[in-house]
């Protein structure tokens, strides 16, 4: 028969092995809140540019224009991109238009800026 100490004692070795190996191989990511909301703002604001003169570029192509819808989208981009930012930074999240804005229903720890109703 197996001595149940014996049993017992091989498992907390086993366990604490197991855990040594866990943090020595699998360490847990640190999450820097204020990089990763840099990284995608910059990549928000780099997208939007990009993204609005591929499209003024492709309508100037399709028009045969001079590069006029060009400048006017790389505009819109840049707009676009500094309004991410801004929500961004505000903490509005990614919803679209002002839905993210409006009023959610508080919780008895939360106290509202403004009289309801």
């Amino acid at each position: 028969m197996v001595d149940d100490d014996h049993l017992k004692q091989i498992q907390d070795d086993l366990k604490s092995a197991r855990d040594e190996y866990n943090e020595d191989y699998n360490p847990k990511p640190k999450n820097n809140k204020s990089l990763d909301d840099g990284a995608r703002a910059g990549v928000e604001l780099v997208g939007a540019i990009l993204g609005g003169a591929l499209i003024g570029y492709g309508l100037d192509y399709v028009f045969e224009t001079t590069p006029i819808i060009f400048i006017i989208f790389i505009f819109l981009g840049t707009i676009t991109g500094f309004y991410n930012i801004y929500k961004i930074t505000m903490g509005t999240g990614t919803s679209v238009g002002f839905g993210g804005l409006q009023n959610k229903s508080k919780n008895a720890k939360q106290k509202s800026n403004f009289k309801d109703g």
